[in-house]
């Protein structure tokens, strides 16, 4: 039986293998999309909002790729 923490560390080698493939995307993603989640936010004050998910898929791409190397 695998444990949590051996299950996360595939989870995170996925996620930076998907960041290595688009590393020149994630941080333009990050930073227009959480000005457009506040933007639409401070306008609209929507509770759903697909510019902070967007901004918080490419952080966690961004993270996990950073991060990844230390867990091997």
């Amino acid at each position: 039986q695998r444990s949590v923490i051996a299950l996360l560390g595939e989870v995170m080698k996925i996620f930076a293998y998907v960041y290595y493939f688009i590393w020149f995307v994630c941080p333009f993603a990050f930073v227009f999309g959480l000005a457009y989640g506040i933007k639409e936010l401070i306008q609209n004050n929507k509770v759903y909002n697909k510019g902070l998910i967007v901004a918080s898929i490419a952080l966690l791409l961004i993270l996990a790729g950073v991060v990844y190397p230390s867990f091997q």
